[in-house]
């Protein structure tokens, strides 16, 4: 069948699936003031601390101490001798140790982008996360009048505020005592069932257990029963039935490198519950959740819908914020007059020929030395200046709507002999069939487990066959690896945009435009086990509807052959009459309509092998879209 075809995205939303255009090049000098602006988020009675003059003294210089630790961690001369041979170290202050703070480990700061994984070496090498000159007071000054601002936009009610990513809103007191206690028995249900009957997550080292996941019994194209939207009959839904309910996917953009669409998928879906937002924000569930039964579990199914509608003012903040303008850049570089500082002008060959035999070996020589004394202005920012109202974008009004949310609950498990998890991968959440538009995690309980950070990363450029939507001199490979971190020669067009702590009780949302990563952590006390416990909502797009499970019917052939005995109807049978029954489960079994827990795993096998193969399509066209300097 002929493919979607490509074209503006009918959605206000921006897609994850291709470059968001608007999204700037931010210096690493900016990084930086976001990552230590994050430290200052995690402290206690941080709001009432910035205003104390004592306190922010000494926070600086705290931030002064670690600086250059971490120069020294990226900017070492080994690592420039590649493009700089006559570079030495950072220059540091008379008698100040770089190496000390060398390995601290910087709360905001990803640990984990540090650490080559599989196709990375070559990146490991040449990116950049941490400026190679020393912080000033002009940008320490910036940070806390910022934190200043910042102090008095807190929802005083729900506890909402920013998690000093941009776009991404927190809350540590949102959800109430009464309700977090009742989730943690809902999911302890889940979790108390026979060791074989207990899901862990495929390729995890048996350390993600799942306790509701959108993987196992999705929606299979082709394949699955759905409800006819007028006489609600069900029928198999065939590939052109999905597409033709789906006008939204005609609007899938190409890649850069294939006509086809790399982010659709013609196999699965995950079902989302449809929910009613009423005009005073309270939520009503209009279906079953997939994965948890109607009925018996239906205590859980209430608590968790209670706990969705505490994340709705988070989500309205992150939507809005997310079509709203952006925040303008701290720090602007401009990237044609940079080099207009430096003392010495680029060496000239025509004034080296003709004069002497060795004036090939003096033009080495001294064009190495400018190239090694030069290197971008980066200015400090202007004195931070409080945005007017009309500035700040305004919150996307969920309430009066019927949202769509897919559920998730998952433990991360740690033991003596299995202490360490990993950290996960970079990634979205969904593909174009789901439109997820923001997610909202609620990290319920964690038990004897070190430091926990969720990393964000974003595109940046314009997706273009070169990549950079700002000018820039030729081959200036050192100017954007010094000022914006990314390798001119075929590096990654992607920027860390910080990475935030999280701990119990902490409720966090934030766009599926960035993608974002878990970092390792481990036991804190290696002699006894420990978790962690999540609760994650995806959000899809609240202009589009997709198939839900207000339209699938449960494929879960326990729930159907649990029932059978209870129907009145059927007590009164005759054991044939009531076999024929169970053949007709056992008909739709094979034909695919319902589907065994071992079938429902197989089918999940399926899928995350698509979404892997996905995985590695959206890095390589997009978060991970290489950036070739050309000559002008």
């Amino acid at each position: 069948m002929t493919p979607p075809q490509p074209g503006a995205n009918p959605s206000p939303f921006p897609s994850p699936f291709k470059f968001n255009v608007n999204l700037h090049f931010r210096t690493l000098v900016e990084f930086r003031m976001r990552v230590f602006q994050i430290q200052i988020l995690a402290k206690k009675r941080w709001r009432e601390k910035v205003f104390d003059e004592e306190t922010v003294k000494k926070w600086k210089q705290e931030f002064m101490d670690q600086d250059p630790g971490m120069i020294a961690k990226y900017w070492t001369a080994k690592e420039r001798n590649a493009l700089d041979p006559l570079v030495g170290g950072v220059e540091m202050d008379k008698g100040q140790d770089a190496t000390s703070n060398k390995d601290k480990k910087i709360e905001g700061l990803d640990d984990a982008v540090n650490e080559v994984g599989e196709g990375e070496e070559e990146e490991s090498a040449t990116m950049k996360s941490w400026p190679r000159t020393k912080v000033t007071e002009a940008q320490l000054a910036y940070i806390f009048d910022e934190l200043k601002w910042m102090a008095g936009q807190r929802d005083a009610r729900l506890g909402i505020e920013s998690a000093g990513v941009p776009k991404v809103y927190c809350s540590h007191t949102l959800v109430p005592f009464e309700l977090k206690e009742a989730l943690i028995q809902g999911g302890a249900l889940l979790e108390d069932v026979p060791e074989d009957q207990k899901d862990w997550h495929p390729n995890t080292n048996h350390q993600v257990l799942d306790l509701v996941h959108p993987s196992l019994h999705c929606l299979r194209i082709g394949k699955s029963l759905v409800k006819r939207r007028d006489e609600g009959a069900a029928y198999i839904q065939t590939l052109d039935d999905y597409l033709a309910e789906r006008p939204d996917l005609k609007y899938i953009p190409p890649t850069p490198r294939d006509k086809g669409s790399f982010s659709l998928s013609r196999q699965h879906q995950w079902l989302p519950t449809d929910f009613d937002v009423s005009e005073n924000g309270a939520i009503t569930a209009l279906s079953y959740i997939n994965n948890l039964h109607p009925t018996t579990q239906m205590p859980l199914c209430k608590t968790i819908t209670s706990i969705l509608q505490l994340f709705v003012p988070l989500w309205e903040r992150v939507l809005g914020d997310t079509i709203g303008p952006e925040r303008s850049l701290a720090i602007e570089a401009n990237t044609e007059n940079w080099y207009d500082h430096c003392d010495h002008s680029e060496p000239n060959w025509f004034n080296y020929t003709g004069k002497g035999a060795d004036a090939e070996v003096r033009y080495d020589r001294d064009r190495q030395a400018w190239e090694a004394a030069k290197w971008p202005l980066i200015p400090d920012p202007k004195p931070f200046t409080p945005p007017v109202s009309d500035e700040l974008p305004q919150p996307f009004n969920l309430k009066g709507k019927k949202i769509q949310v897919i559920v998730k609950m998952a433990n991360i498990v740690l033991t003596p002999k299995n202490p360490k998890y990993e950290g996960g991968s970079w990634h979205v959440e969904g593909m174009e069939n789901e439109r997820i538009v923001a997610t909202g995690l609620y990290y319920y309980s964690t038990s004897n487990i070190t430091e926990s950070k969720l990393g964000f990363r974003q595109t940046v450029g314009d997706g273009d066959e070169y990549g950079a939507d700002i000018p820039y001199q030729q081959h200036d490979i050192k100017g954007f690896q010094a000022a914006f971190g990314i390798y001119g020669y075929d590096g990654p067009l992607n920027q860390q945009m910080g990475s935030v702590v999280v701990k119990e009780d902490e409720c966090l949302a934030f766009p599926n435009i960035y993608q974002h990563r878990v970092a390792p952590f481990e036991l804190a006390d290696p002699t006894k086990p420990g978790y962690r416990k999540i609760l994650c909502f995806f959000l899809v797009d609240p202009t589009i509807t997709i198939l839900s499970t207000s339209r699938v019917p449960p494929q879960q052939h326990a729930w159907y052959l649990n029932e059978l005995p209870k129907a009145p109807m059927l007590r009164s049978l005759p054991q044939e009459l009531l076999d024929m029954v169970t053949d007709e489960l056992v008909d739709r079994e094979e034909s695919g309509a319902i589907m065994t827990m071992d079938q429902a795993k197989e089918e999940r096998e399926k899928l995350m092998k698509e979404r892997a193969n996905f995985v590695v399509q959206l890095n390589e066209n997009v978060f991970e879209m290489e950036f070739s300097m050309c000559e002008h």
